[in-house]
């Protein structure tokens, strides 16, 4: 029994001296350089260790603290607060450090793709086929590399992030995560097993499974016989919405990821995750995805970059490119929502996509697309048809010539009804459809594509077009063909509508125009109209969904609707004159445009045009509008409206000979709220120049003279003019026959001189002259009013001085010149006219009413009795 314990004493004390012997045999300082050195000289990168400690018993081990890997000259990559490793003895006897656990704990994870390839993180995995070269060490000798293999890895308390600085966005794309634990098991086995848990953004997700030897995946000389395998299963979030997916495939080849094949199934309610870490690719925003979708890899793709890249590219680079390698077999998909806010993908209202469904049951079968619309108040459902899904792709990415066959159907959802009895719903709309169908036919591909559109519409309520917005379409038909040029960077080369033909009780005609994609296109287009009546143009009340509406609002909003809309003058702020001219004009001021319309019969604000044919032409910064034929009646009308902001100072010119258009239209122009409704004729030329909007009213010169005839004028305009007389008219609101209203505009150093008015209205007439500053719009009126009553006339000559709202009425003084009343005669209406019109032809002047002689008939008539 002595002899047993001097034997169990001995050994207990031989091995308390191997376990303590390399903490005092083994110098820890001169150890630590050694392992720094090795690690460099085989790897490249610097490691940095505080504290290290190694044992022999129970078995060998290794521990380190404050551990930091880096690339020379960059930042560190891996820092962590503690590494523990336990090695296997009769490896390290092999030259061959084996991990059997390596535990790291308190890891701060950097992967970093850098503009400076030197300092790229992108994982610090090499190329095996470059482990054969043996570097030298300092003192020049040549030390044969070891071999390091890991039985088990785990992971506890980390951070991951990634920054790729080469992305396609403007600032680098990136992200992090906290990885809670990582356990990789089994990893020299034929099945490692891998469990990782971690959150993003507060969010907990898993990811569990197995896959094949990972030797083959990082090592080029593993034999790539068998397929390697893996079966991957993924969650995030937690409770009952928590989403799941799963990853099961094989590749033929692991280390170069070729002969990739893989089914992807699972559910997701939403991806707003996804787009915080893959934002360029996910601009939208996704929810309720699930399905099954079925991959090959085209190795053929993986051959061109592995040319490009080197012989064989690191693991993580090749990783980059497995995306775009990736052929799709099989789809069955749906996505609950898509939403795209305005700006995105040049959308100019939120686009909504609902109940999504991709289908395809092979890659020779058809694709489907279905599913429904909301685009501002509007809402569709749209069916598309690929004429193959293998088509379709090669089709959208492949960069030979290809095209597929695509059939596309868009049907209105009239949701007025609803709207009704949800006022408060957030998805309510006022747009009125009725039967409306839209469908597009024809091929499509990068090299080009030819469509044939088609569509039919009861009622038709237009989306949110500036000057159409609410307009509605009754009893539409459409037909035509759209053609989209090449694919090119810059998008699409070209659009173009051709031979299109639309018909409705509204409007009807034909047209072709090329329109403009790239910055330096034009706008070229031929409209031909067979009718265009303006009196059926109806607009629908728009409502924002927040907001209620009563029927004065409503009527408030049509009659909005229908004036055409004031533009906004004002001053450009020493913007360039092309900069003047893009602000009123938009895009056509600095784009080529040549625009030829031709309209058979066109019917606006009541006056009838007749074989009407107009030419717009833009180039470098100069416009031009034509009126080339047509007449209203049977006046011909001729003229031409110039802007020219090619040089500085911008150059405007109008030369009437006549036109004709609408009161509305001119008030607006003019800034003027609406006091006469009929058609007025301008006949004389002015011009003006100026580099801002002020010193274009204030350059105004020329003469110009208008005349209306057989129109209406709003009553509250009449009591100014009338002066003293206005007391014995029955004036009241509302609108009443207007005679004439004429005169000449002389414009000349910022002032406009009036002369030769006159206007008539029943037992009203009115002539004189007068000057108004355009500056600040204040004018100054001589003014003779006339009020026949009971057979007598009653006239004081008098002064309206204003400006804007605000007026003023007075005696004329005894200094000031008198207005010649002799020129007028005894019709002012048609001296003012003829003078107005410069002796060319225009309307013609309605004859003057005499009246009854029953001296009863004319005092009704004086008291505004007996009709207007």
């Amino acid at each position: 029994m002595k002899k047993l314990a001097a034997i169990l004493i001995g050994l207990i004390v031989v091995l308390t001296g191997i376990s303590l012997a390399p903490q005092f045999l083994i110098d820890q300082n001169r150890l630590r350089q050694s392992v720094k050195e090795v690690f460099q000289r085989q790897t490249g990168l610097e490691l940095k260790m505080g504290e290290t400690s190694f044992q022999l018993l129970p078995w060998p081990s290794f521990q380190a603290t404050n551990v930091v890997l880096t690339r020379p000259g960059c930042t560190p990559f891996v820092a962590a607060r503690s590494v523990h490793a336990d090695m296997s003895l009769l490896a390290i006897l092999n030259r061959e450090i084996s991990f059997q656990q390596f535990t790291v704990k308190g890891a701060g994870i950097m992967l970093h793709r850098a503009s400076e390839k030197d300092c790229s993180t992108w994982l610090p995995m090499i190329s095996q086929d470059k482990g054969a070269v043996v570097l030298p060490g300092h003192d020049g000798r040549v030390s044969p590399r070891w071999k390091v293999s890991f039985g088990g890895l785990h992971l506890t308390n980390a951070e991951l992030s990634w920054q790729d600085d080469l992305s396609d966005g403007h600032v680098p794309a990136g992200g992090h995560l906290h990885i809670d634990s990582l356990d990789l098991a089994g990893m020299r086995s034929a099945s490692p097993w891998v469990d990782l848990q971690g959150t993003h953004d507060h969010t907990p997700f898993t990811l569990r499974g197995r896959v094949g030897p990972l030797n083959r995946l990082v090592s080029a000389k593993a034999e790539q016989k068998d397929p390697w395998a893996f079966s991957l299963g993924m969650t995030l979030g937690e409770g009952e919405h928590q989403d799941h997916a799963t990853l099961d495939g094989v590749m033929r080849d692991a280390h170069h990821l070729q002969g990739v094949n893989f089914t992807l199934s699972g559910r997701w309610s939403s991806l707003q995750g996804m787009r915080h870490l893959f934002p360029h690719a996910l601009p939208a925003d996704l929810g309720q995805l699930e399905g099954t979708i079925r991959f090959h890899s085209d190795d053929e793709v993986r051959s061109t970059a592995a040319a490009t890249n080197g012989a064989d590219m690191a693991l993580t680079d090749a990783l980059l490119h497995v995306p775009g390698r990736l052929v799709p077999d099989q789809i069955h998909v749906h996505l609950g929502s898509i939403n795209l806010p305005a700006g995105v993908w040049h959308i100019a209202a939120p686009l909504q996509l609902s109940d999504i469904q991709i289908d395809a049951d092979s890659a020779q079968a058809p694709l489907v697309l279905q599913g429904q619309a909301a685009w501002g108040r509007y809402a569709w459902l749209f069916h598309g048809e690929a004429e193959s899904l293998q088509q379709a792709r090669v089709a959208a990415f492949s960069r030979e010539p290809a095209s597929v066959g695509l059939k596309v159907n868009v049907q209105g959802q009239d949701r007025t009804l609803s709207s009704l009895f949800n006022r408060n719903d957030a998805a309510k709309t006022d747009a009125r459809q009725d039967h409306v169908s839209f469908d597009l036919q024809g091929q499509v591909g990068p090299q080009g594509s030819t469509l044939s559109l088609s569509g039919q519409a009861a009622l038709l309520q237009l989306p949110d077009i500036r000057g159409l917005s609410g307009l509605l379409v009754h009893d539409g038909h459409v037909q035509g063909q759209l053609v989209i040029g090449p694919v090119k960077d810059a998008g699409v080369s070209s659009l173009s509508v051709q031979d299109v033909e639309f018909e409705s009780q509204e409007i009807g005609g034909t047209v072709s125009a090329e329109l403009p994609v790239q910055p330096e296109a034009g706008l070229t287009a031929k409209l031909h109209l067979t009718h265009v009546d303006g009196d059926r143009f109806t607009y629908a009340p728009i409502m924002t969904p927040t907001e209620t509406t009563s029927p004065a609002d409503i009527n408030q909003s049509e009659d909005k609707s229908q004036v055409a809309q004031k533009p906004e003058i004002t001053p450009a702020n020493g913007k360039t004159p092309t900069g003047l001219l893009t602000q009123w004009f938009g895009g056509m001021a600095t784009r080529p445009s040549d625009i030829d319309v031709m309209a058979d019969r066109l019917n606006v604000a009541g006056i009838a045009y007749q074989g009407l044919h107009l030419h717009l032409l833009g180039l470098e910064g100069r416009l031009s509008l034509s009126v080339l034929e047509g007449s209203v009646q049977d006046v011909p009308l001729s003229g031409e409206i110039v802007l020219d902001g090619s040089q500085d100072p911008v150059r405007m010119g109008m030369k009437a000979s006549p036109f004709i258009l609408p009161a509305g239209w001119v008030q607006s122009l003019l800034g003027q709220d609406m006091m006469f409704e009929g058609p007025v004729q301008l006949d004389g030329a002015i011009g003006t120049e100026g580099a801002q909007s002020a010193a274009l009213w204030q350059g105004l010169a020329g003469k110009m003279g208008l005349s209306l005839v057989d129109g209406r004028v709003h009553r509250d305009v009449l009591a100014p003019l009338a002066g003293p007389g206005a007391s014995l008219l029955k004036l009241g609101s509302g609108t009443m026959g207007l005679r004439c209203l004429a005169g000449t505009v002389r414009f000349d150093h910022g002032q406009a001189h009036f002369d030769d008015m006159a206007l008539e209205v029943k037992h009203l007439s009115v002539i004189g002259q007068g000057t108004m500053k355009l500056d600040d719009m204040s004018y100054t009126l001589q003014l003779v009013p006339h009020v026949t009553l009971v057979g007598a006339d009653f006239s004081t000559p008098l002064v309206l001085s204003g400006q804007k709202d605000t007026f003023h009425i007075g005696a004329q003084g005894k200094d000031q010149a008198m207005l010649n009343t002799a020129n007028f005669g005894n019709d002012a209406c048609a001296y003012a006219v003829q003078q107005a019109r410069a002796g060319r032809k225009g309307l013609a002047l309605p004859a003057r009413d005499e009246g009854s002689t029953s001296k009863a008939g004319n005092l009704l008539r004086a008291l505004g009795l007996g009709g207007n």
